[in-house]
């Protein structure tokens, strides 16, 4: 727990913090009972430097000497030496440790008791069956843009110690495995990768016709988004993802566990609009829980916060406040509720719980459950896709098959906003729709006609949704099993 359960010691166990093995094969057959499937994050970058492997290599006990990745000093004259070269830990500082029983260093991207895996040891690739640093561990160029009082991670451009190429093909090593598994089975298994970075290096991470890698590797950048993005801004967002994306990998991830959600970064009354933007594009919805209640970030004290890294040390906003628990109910064991890790809930718990909203239709919550069964629709799964900037502010993208349109328009701006003479810019919707969903805040509401043969003109409240359909007819039953998956840091298998 160095670095919230990133320090594995053991990648074949659970930790008695959550139980044990057995614990979680009830789980598991309670999901399956229940027609849930889990997502495992798989963390191969690293071990703790408790972990058993660490142990014997730095002892030099074979078949695990090289387990890690182990440098010699650099000699500076005939009586000192210092680290490798000059490669800089995600959190900060050198990336090399020194090691006393070994006598050398060892490089650690992360925190110092994160010891870096060896991917060029068979012996690796084996017992993980499944990254890599540059192989001559030359130094890394500076960076011209690094200004003083950032964390010197970022110091030096990373061309040895991120994306190698070998990476991509073990990547493509570890969907062959799971592709086997799968040939015997009839199971599918999914590969999700995680990478912040843009849409033009994530597409490597796909592999190619012939040896494929993961199936969705995961498009993080709306999880930065913040007030300040606009229209166009959003919009520019949306076509790095599909101008460059195979069509049936679009991603879209809301919020997660590293970053304040979107209810902090833009407001409570948002969440309605980017729900409707996450679930009613084409592809995949990553939903962090509690984004379907609006849910709202924590103020932990310092005496309250888990997480001591903060992800590199440096920001000045806890990770610990988008990690409070669910919100379930309002009795005062709620406001008691503490995990293991000793959060507590949100102050508002008493009415932004899950049985309270579920209690009342203009509810965060059945809002979500509306764009859900909207999302199995025909006209969801499988419409072309349109998106069109309207003004400065408001935000537009439809999705039509056969004869059937539906167009979601969000505004993310901070004033309430004047839409006119839609039909002139948008020629498939017809001169009638009516509205499937409205945000908690719209002025329209559920089952409004809206009549554009008319002068009237479309008024949207500041960080209001609407989706409006050509039918009348969508389905808009509420009563469904709503699925969420928490986005988890590194790999998710």
């Amino acid at each position: 727990m160095v670095d919230m359960g990133y320090d594995v010691e053991d990648h074949k166990v659970v930790d008695p913090l959550f139980g044990d093995i057995e614990d979680y094969k009830k789980l598991l057959a309670a999901a399956k009972e229940k027609g849930l499937k889990l997502i495992i994050d798989f963390v191969p970058n690293h071990s703790s430097d408790l972990s058993v492997w660490f142990k014997l290599s730095e002892q030099r006990i074979e078949p695990y000497t090289d387990y890690y990745v182990w440098r010699d000093a650099k000699p500076i004259n005939t009586t000192h030496s210092t680290v490798p070269n000059n490669w800089r830990c995600r959190f900060g500082g050198s990336a090399w440790e020194w090691n006393e029983k070994r006598q050398q260093y060892y490089l650690h991207q992360f925190a110092v008791q994160q010891p870096d895996l060896n991917y060029r040891s068979a012996n690796v690739r084996k017992e993980m069956e499944m990254l890599f640093e540059g192989a001559d561990f030359e130094d890394e160029p500076p960076n011209p843009d690094f200004k003083g009082g950032d964390n010197d991670a970022v110091s030096v451009l990373h061309i040895y110690t991120d994306r190698q190429p070998e990476n991509y093909e073990l990547i493509q090593s570890w969907r062959r495995l799971l592709d086997e598994y799968t040939k015997k089975d009839g199971v599918t298994r999914v590969m999700c990768t995680e990478d912040c970075v843009e849409t033009t290096e994530l597409v490597k991470y796909f592999g190619n016709s012939s040896s494929p890698g993961s199936h969705v590797p995961f498009y993080l950048l709306q999880a930065y988004a913040d007030h300040e993005w606009n229209a166009t801004t959003l919009d520019q967002y949306v076509h790095a993802e599909i101008d460059i994306y195979p069509e049936g990998s679009y991603n879209w991830v809301l919020d997660n566990h590293d970053n304040p959600r979107s209810s902090a970064r833009f407001c409570e009354e948002s969440m309605d609009s980017w729900n409707m933007l996450t679930l009613l594009m084409p592809g995949v919805a990553s939903i962090y829980y509690g984004s379907e209640l609006g849910m709202l970030d924590i103020n932990p004290r310092h005496d309250q916060r888990q997480d001591p890294l903060n992800g590199a040390g440096t920001r000045s906003d806890p990770r610990d406040s988008s990690r409070a628990p669910m919100l379930w109910d309002h009795t005062k064991n709620v406001s008691r509720q503490l995990t293991n890790r000793g959060y507590h809930v949100h102050p508002n718990y008493w009415r932004g719980n899950v049985k309270s909203q579920e209690q009342d239709p203009s509810s965060h919550l059945n809002i979500f459950k509306r764009l859900v069964t909207l999302r199995k629709t025909p006209v969801a799964m499988h419409g072309d896709l349109k998106t069109y900037v309207l003004n400065t502010w408001v935000y537009m993208f439809t999705r039509s098959i056969n004869d059937e349109t539906i167009a979601v328009l969000m505004n993310v701006g901070s004033e309430t906003e004047e839409i006119c003479d839609l039909r002139i810019t948008v020629k498939e919707l017809p001169e009638i729709v009516y509205v499937h969903t409205a945000s908690i805040n719209s002025v329209i509401k559920i089952g409004d006609k809206v009549n554009f043969t008319g002068p009237e003109c479309l008024y949207m409240r500041p960080q209001s949704g609407l989706v409006l359909a050509k039918s009348h007819g969508i389905a808009v039953s509420s009563s469904i099993v709503v699925l969420l998956a928490t986005i988890c840091s590194r790999m998710l298998l």
